[in-house]
């Protein structure tokens, strides 16, 4: 339970209600398309770097750890979404994902909504919603389309490989939020709400898992404007929370990382959507007077 739920804290920002819509970026030149920066200048003594990573990805379309371990062993320490390492954080996930005062998703579905949520859950991750109706929407939501069923494959994690790599090479790891920071943003979409959309997938797995693998395929050409306009493409339906999942969350981050840079070289890694786009973490730091540059993998 605890790596799914690592994969629907992570993958919110950028699963939640996809759709087919868009929203028009500028085009990057091919010297800028990459998953990997390096960030100089200003006031940084060593360079440190910014890795976009895919949270459920199938391992054929991993970057190789071996590519990324050269600019993992220059850094001092390792940042994350969520400070993998940390006991307590991962301790309180599994109590996070529950629906409070001992409600069930049954209390926000129809008998035909719950029917048709079973029925997706039951195919996709191969038992019934009745296990887990406890869990709140939005991350049964991502738990399903994370599945093994959904993607083609058993989904692998940059999240618990690139920690393993740290904790192997002695290297401390922080988190740019905590579990809590991360649900109180789910949570900001009343329950009722997340139950919709649920509905609103059971009714056609296809279509968002066919976005999920849009994604995929832009992921794998290092492509993170195209996520972050996939990770948008919902604005129009529910801007204001889509905000909270991605924009506000990258404005948080900013003097987070400034921080840590200043501090000592650093290795990020932070989910690909999160790197892209006009209010993506690229942009706006170089927008503080930062060089950062793509870096080739």
């Amino acid at each position: 339970m605890h790596r799914l739920i690592v994969l629907a804290l992570s993958l919110s920002a950028i699963c939640v209600a996809l759709t087919s819509a868009s929203l028009a970026q500028p085009k990057k030149s091919k010297d800028d398309v990459s998953l990997l920066y390096e960030v100089t200048g200003k006031d940084i003594k060593q360079p440190s770097y910014i890795f976009g990573t895919f949270h459920a990805i199938c391992s054929d379309d991993m970057v190789p750890l071996a590519n990324l371990d050269p600019y993992l062993t220059r850094a001092d320490q390792v940042m994350m979404e969520i400070d993998m390492d940390n006991t307590v954080e991962l301790q309180s996930m599994a109590k996070a994902a529950i629906i409070a005062d001992g409600k069930t998703i049954k209390d926000f579905l129809t008998a035909d909504e719950f029917a048709k949520v079973d029925k997706m859950i039951t195919d996709l991750l191969g038992y019934s919603v009745e296990n887990i109706k406890m869990v709140k929407p939005a991350l049964l939501t991502v738990m399903a389309l994370t599945s093994p069923k959904a993607i083609g494959c058993k989904p692998m994690t940059y999240d618990v490989e690139l920690m393993r790599n740290a904790v192997g090479k002695k290297k401390p790891i922080i988190g740019l939020e905590t579990v809590a920071s991360q649900i109180a943003v789910i949570d900001s979409k009343p329950m009722n709400e997340q139950a919709k959309d649920l509905v609103e997938m059971a009714r056609d797995p296809q279509k968002s898992i066919g976005e999920l693998k849009r994604m995929m395929a832009a992921y794998k050409m290092h492509d993170t404007d195209e996520l972050y306009k996939i990770a948008h493409s919902n604005l129009t339906k529910d801007k204001e929370f889509q905000t909270k999942l991605l924009d506000d969350r990258n404005r948080a981050w900013i003097p987070k990382l400034e921080a840590a840079f200043k501090e000592k070289p650093t290795f990020v890694a932070v989910g690909a959507g999160h790197l892209g786009g006009k209010i993506g973490v690229i942009k706006m730091l170089r927008k503080e007077g930062y060089q950062v540059k793509a870096v080739k993998l």
